[in-house]
């Protein structure tokens, strides 16, 4: 954790962070944080676009303002949770925003909000960003949605697209227990008069199809309206997005995992409908996203940080640990916020891991490790339950196998800091 993190997070402390408290009735609305832009007489630049979903809303972000960083557009985008610093929140141009200037941002939120109002931490940050990318004059703006669709702080923003990435089972205590109330929650992303690029499948194709039609949203999916095919080249990964305005546009990529070609092809639509065009430069390459695998190096070998925490999301990961690490036994370090569906995140792994530490969360409400361990010991896993993130990775100092840290984007931070700071 930084300085800037700290001071931010004291001067927040006496406001309700939903993130870290994870409450069980937690009460949302669009009208503080519409006042409170109102008030500081900001919105969003000239183009922007939402993004949502259960998982990969960070990385589409990221290509997003990949794509408009290389057709020469200065970008600003809006993202969270943060890994280690919460610099990483708003970025400009693809690179963390200056402490000092979200600093700045911060207090003058806090200093113009209404008489009354009681933002939440993640408010007062949204609006923190939109000052940020006014005083900046970016040209364009992509808005990561925090929770769900319908009520986050970053719908009471104006935007002139909305992707949608898929849909699982999440936050179900807040969004609905099945995937089609959860689809009908995520779905308000889809505005009306606007477009939406959806990668959605299953039960939540009729949620999502149904608010698009009922709101006039132009719905365009990917599979159905452009499609995209990806293959490995030796310098990395070849992605070629069809049935574009432009026509088929083939993206020369460095080390990307595969899993990440739809989010590319979602970026490109997206940024063909804001732009009018996509950039003549076909060499993109997104920034670096703290904890999406992430390989650092843990007492000179390698250790794999993901805060994968959905089943999806999960199978990715181990997936691309076999692809990477071929014939690698695994050591993992799993920790879950509660309310999360932890078995389905853990059942990947269970083919690939020989031991299993499990950690509670430090200032964040999580699931019982010694659950979790009693689950793993069930599926053929040895596992023992830390009460801490650096106990656990002292757990993992054995050498010789993989070394995996999953399940929270918290779990990570607090190893990446660990890592980091040796």
């Amino acid at each position: 954790m930084d300085d800037t993190t700290r001071r931010i997070a004291a001067r927040l402390a006496p406001f309700t962070n939903w993130e870290r408290t994870r409450p069980d009735d937690p009460r949302f609305d669009l009208d503080t944080v519409r006042r409170l832009l109102a008030e500081l007489g900001v919105g969003s630049p000239p183009l922007a676009v939402q993004v949502g979903g259960s998982k990969g809303k960070g990385t589409t972000a990221a290509w997003i303002e990949a794509f408009l960083r290389a057709a020469g557009v200065r970008s600003g985008c809006y993202a969270s949770p943060h890994v280690s610093s919460i610099r990483e929140r708003v970025r400009i141009d693809g690179a963390d925003v200056p402490g000092d200037e979200l600093e700045a941002a911060v207090e003058h939120v806090l200093d113009r909000r209404p008489a009354g109002a009681s933002p939440t931490f993640f408010e007062i940050l949204t609006a923190a960003a939109a000052v940020v990318f006014d005083r900046r004059a970016v040209g364009a703006a992509v808005w990561e949605v925090g929770l769900g669709g319908r009520l986050d702080a970053t719908t009471a923003i104006d935007v002139q697209a909305s992707v949608l990435t898929g849909i699982e089972l999440e936050h179900t205590a807040i969004l609905g227990d099945t995937v089609e109330a959860i689809a009908a929650e995520k779905a308000w992303i889809l505005r009306p008069g606007g477009i939406g690029f959806v990668h959605v499948g299953g039960a939540a194709v009729q949620p999502v199809e149904a608010h698009a039609a009922r709101v006039g949203c132009a719905l365009r999916r990917l599979g159905r309206d452009f499609d995209y095919a990806a293959e490995a080249t030796p310098s990395g990964l070849r992605v070629t997005v069809r049935g574009l305005a432009a026509g088929a546009c083939t993206f020369e990529l460095g080390e990307v995992p595969p899993h990440e070609a739809p989010a590319i092809a979602l970026a490109a639509a997206a940024v063909e409908h804001l732009l009018g065009d996509l950039p003549a430069d076909r060499t993109l390459r997104r920034v670096p996203l703290p904890g999406r695998f992430e390989v650092l190096e843990f007492d000179g070998e390698p250790i794999v940080l993901d805060g994968a925490h959905t089943a999806e999301s999960s199978r990715r990961v181990a997936e691309e640990v076999r692809r990477r690490f071929p014939g690698r036994r695994v050591a993992l370090l799993f920790a879950c916020a509660r309310g999360k569906r932890w078995q389905d995140v853990l059942r990947p792994w269970v083919d690939l891991v020989d031991r299993a530490i499990v950690t509670a969360l430090t200032d964040t409400a999580s699931e019982d490790p010694v659950t979790a361990c009693g689950w793993l010991e069930a599926h053929g896993v040895r596992a023992r339950a830390v009460p801490d993130p650096v106990s656990g990775l002292a757990a993992l100092s054995q050498r010789g196998e993989l070394r995996v840290v999953t399940g929270s984007f918290y779990l990570v931070g607090a190893v990446r800091d660990r890592l980091l700071s040796r």
